[in-house]
């Protein structure tokens, strides 16, 4: 699982470091890569956020949210539900390339969805 996450830092330009996380807030395994902030925090964080953010998509009829986007002064997070109960984070730097990121997060989602 690590090595996955690791090969997707590795093939997105300007990723930092990436996590593979429960909606509870507990770090599956992580791999932080150049990372200067700590990625299990930031994603721990937001993980609350994201449960309220999939109970809105599926009250409102939209079905079962896939992908988050959150993008920031300092960086962006790009965020890949993997199930009911997983989702994966891959922090990007300001210069990351976000659209190739997206593909590699979702191309990388059944290899860590099989893995759990």
């Amino acid at each position: 699982m690590r090595d996955t996450l690791k090969s997707i830092v590795d093939k997105i330009p300007g990723a930092k470091g990436a996590v593979l996380m429960g909606f509870d807030g507990i770090v599956v395994e992580q791999y932080e890569g150049d990372a200067g902030a700590n990625l299990e925090t930031i994603a721990t964080e937001f993980s609350f956020r994201f449960i309220d953010l999939v109970k809105a998509a599926k009250s409102l009829d939209l079905g079962a949210l896939t992908d988050i986007t959150i993008k920031a002064e300092h960086g962006t997070l790009l965020v890949r539900c993997i199930s009911e109960e997983f989702f994966a984070v891959v922090l990007l730097d300001g210069s990351g390339n976000f659209g190739k990121g997206r593909w590699v997060l979702r191309s990388a989602a059944p290899e860590l969805l099989a893995s759990l």
